[in-house]
């Protein structure tokens, strides 16, 4: 009888530790399984990122340039404000894929074309140089920006 016992206790051992085995077997499947989907997911995430940012707007080209609008529609004489010359460096520090540059030239020769009739031609070229900026361009509404 004593030996009865024992070994029926070995065998409720042994079953007991064997579904502590396969819970611990099932918990790190699942593990596994949710670490694997979380790579997937990941992945996912990451390849939907768009590589390259969109190219500057013209609402921000505008709001850096209007302070230079007192400037560019009168006579030129003097220089430009001090925020007119830091939002033109600041716009031109900002450009730095060449989508960028080709967007930004399009604001600005829009912008010309719109206000040609109040601006000074002479004075727009002459804007960047006074602020103290070199341009591979001349500001006009004619620029070639590609």
């Amino acid at each position: 009888l004593k030996r009865w016992t024992q070994t029926g206790r070995q065998t409720k051992r042994r079953r007991r530790k064997k579904r502590v085995m396969a819970a611990i077997s099932s918990n790190v499947k699942l593990s596994g399984t949710f670490l694997l989907v979380v790579v997937l997911v990941g992945m996912m995430v990451l390849a939907s990122t768009p590589t390259a940012t969109a190219a500057v707007s013209c609402n921000t080209v505008n709001s850096k340039l209007m302070p230079c609008l007192g400037y560019v529609t009168g006579s030129g004489k003097g220089a430009p404000s001090s925020t007119c010359c830091s939002g033109m460096k600041t716009l031109y520090a900002s450009l730095k894929a060449v989508n960028d540059r080709r967007a930004a030239c399009r604001c600005i020769k829009t912008l010309t074309s719109r206000y040609a009739n109040i601006i000074n031609l002479n004075v727009i070229k002459t804007l960047p140089n006074k602020c103290g900026l070199k341009l591979p361009y001349t500001i006009s509404p004619s620029i070639n920006c590609d």
